[in-house]
């Protein structure tokens, strides 16, 4: 274990610092969030720039600074397709989801699925997002808490204290503002500590392409993949289809994300921050892919997993750090400021997510006549209340052990369901409360029977060797490792895999739960959406009232004219779909009932 210079410490103790003071400025500044519509959606008056760089960090996080270098190191460079898959999600999140939400000036997304579909369908979207960020959000804290623990010496403790006291204080203090204004500070912090430690690999071994050539000759050169074998972890069409279908979800309809939209001055200005944020996202996971080709350019030949220098993959980047700057006070500082970074955009943003969907959702329909100041208040407690369940969390989760990576596993299996329940609302006009309902039930019960299944029959992965050779204290000949997930990332597939081919005695079904946790999103947002569409078709009634045309996605409208009589005559002649004025942040919802046929 390597230990930090006191240097090191007061550059995180900056860091952290610099982080709360923002939140500080913005909730002394303007109308010192005094008002719910500031509050959450920062008076509509952010430029596009930074809402980009915030969405970036926001879905990238902890998972891309840690995990991704992790995944490429153990698994190989095929990931970098992820940045080819930003294409199709680029286009339906500017031209479908975003100009739907943003001119019907929503603050939670979930209510557009009570004005579509209900109350109850409301609800139970909202508690699934509850229960998916609650986990999510004390795993974020932990790992990489856990992570810096084990090869810092940094305590499990103060870490999860630091990142959780003060991402809570300047979300409070300071609203969506601070939230978005403390990612981009934080973005530069991410970017940073990927560039020098991609620098740092490259000059100690030799210069870029000698990175390229020391992974090819070690049996890390295919980039592209593309065998059609579904049960392949990362072929072109698994990340490319199956990983997109999931940035979908994480950026199109996903409360963390939409939200900073929102914030935008104009729907135009909220779609170029989505597109450009989409973009920048792409060009991030890039680098966090060449961080992890350097990383083992870096250690080729004394792989410090097999030779038990660390026990995760995931502590590999917080190891390079302190191997490569021990000598240098202040840089190991820096670049573990960036991982703190990428957690506290994380969560700073899951609570802000959740403050607003417990307010819009739930208060603001049990109480709609509450003062606005009064609800801007009760806001500010509930992030408190949010910021401190997320430390309890992240508590929890160091005493659930490998439960851990399994829990937040079957959780992750709700983005696909709810990108199909959306994706109902938008596209098919004749989909209805039941099919919605009906649809992601059925989704997240075959997602969690795969899942599971795949944990009893764990598939094979043939991955690349692992080699210490080359180490100088070695004294034995090429060892090859395949780790399993559980024991290496939280990240990447948190279940199971097998070192060795399986038997041919296994049951045939097994066969089927080999299939690559990529296309787990793209499998329950068509089972939703089939579904969906077949029950509603089933449970019609001629009776039922018209939908309202503004609250189908722009796409299908584009296309009205040359829809079926049968489906045109059902939709509402209301195509005032003007942007939205000034908002009262009440909620829009039609009475609670269901909208559609």
């Amino acid at each position: 274990m390597a230990y930090l210079s006191a240097l090191d410490y007061v550059v995180l103790v900056l860091f952290l610092l610099f982080s709360g003071l923002v939140g500080l400025y913005h909730g002394c500044t303007g109308d010192r969030q005094r008002s719910a519509k500031e509050y959450l959606l920062a008076n509509r008056n952010m430029h596009p720039i930074p809402v980009a760089i915030s969405v970036v960090v926001s879905v990238l996080s902890a998972v891309t600074y840690l995990g991704t270098p992790a995944e490429v190191y153990i698994h190989g460079p095929q990931y970098w397709v992820v940045f080819l898959n930003k294409v199709i999600p680029a286009y339906l999140v500017v031209f479908a989801f975003c100009p739907l939400f943003y001119q019907l000036g929503v603050t939670s997304i979930y209510e557009y699925l009570d004005m579509r579909f209900g109350k109850a369908v409301c609800f139970v979207g909202v508690a699934i997002n509850f229960i998916y960020l609650i986990i999510y959000m004390g795993i974020v804290v932990y790992a990489p808490a856990l992570a810096l623990n084990a090869v810092t010496g940094i305590s499990l403790a103060w870490s999860i204290l630091a990142v959780g006291i003060v991402c809570t204080f300047y979300t409070t203090i300071g609203g969506i503002s601070a939230v978005v204004w403390t990612d981009v500070f934080q973005s530069v912090i991410v970017v940073t500590g990927f560039l020098v430690t991609i620098i740092a690999c490259c000059v100690n071994v030799g210069g870029f392409l000698e990175v390229f050539r020391i992974n090819i000759e070690d049996g890390r050169g295919t980039f592209f993949d593309f065998r059609l074998n579904p049960t392949i972890r990362h072929s072109f069409w698994s990340v490319f289809i199956g990983l997109g279908v999931l940035t979908t979800s994480y950026i199109g309809t996903n409360q963390i994300i939409v939200q900073r939209y929102m914030t935008c001055r104009s729907l135009k200005e909220s779609q170029l921050a989505a597109g450009l944020g989409t973009v920048l996202m792409g060009i991030i996971e890039l680098m966090a892919v060449l961080a992890g080709m350097c990383v083992y350019a870096y250690f080729a030949g004394c792989d410090p997993l097999t030779s038990g220098q660390i026990s995760r993959a995931d502590q590999l980047m917080a190891y390079i750090m302190v191997d490569l700057f021990q000598k240098t006070p202040g840089v190991a500082g820096l670049l573990i400021s960036a991982a703190f970074s990428a957690s506290l955009s994380t969560v700073s943003s899951g609570v802000n997510a959740l403050a607003t969907m417990t307010g819009q959702d739930f208060i603001r329909t049990f109480w709609p006549n509450m003062s606005d100041f009064k609800f801007t208040v009760i806001l500010k407690c509930i992030s408190i209340f949010f910021g401190l369940l997320c430390i309890a969390m992240a508590f929890l989760a160091s005493k659930l052990g490998s439960l851990v990576p399994i829990t937040l596993s079957l959780v992750g299996l709700m983005n696909g369901p709810v990108l199909g329940m959306f994706s109902l609302g938008a596209f098919f006009p004749r989909a209805n409360s039941k099919g919605a309902l009906l649809g992601m039930a059925s989704a997240i019960i075959i997602g969690a029977w795969c899942k599971i299944g795949s944990m009893v029959y764990p598939p094979y992965l043939d991955d690349p060797p692992l080699y210490i050779d080359r180490c100088v204290v070695a004294n034995t000949s090429d060892v090859i490792l395949v780790f399993d997930d559980v024991t290496t990332s939280y990240w990447s597939d948190p279940g199971t895999s097998l070192a060795t081919p399986p038997a041919d005695d296994i049951p045939g079904i097994a066969r089927f739960y080999a299939l690559s946790y990529a296309y787990y999103s793209p499998l329950t947002c068509f089972i939703t959406i089939i579904v969906g569409v077949l029950v509603s078709a089933l449970t019609a009634k001629s009776t039922d009232p018209p939908v309202p045309a503004k609250l189908i996605s722009p796409c299908v409208r584009q296309f009205y004219c040359c829809l079926p009589e049968r489906v045109r005559v059902i939709l509402d002649d209301d195509l005032d779909v003007d942007e939205p004025g000034e908002m009262d942040m009440k909620p829009r919802g039609l009475n609670g009932e269901s909208k559609i046929v």
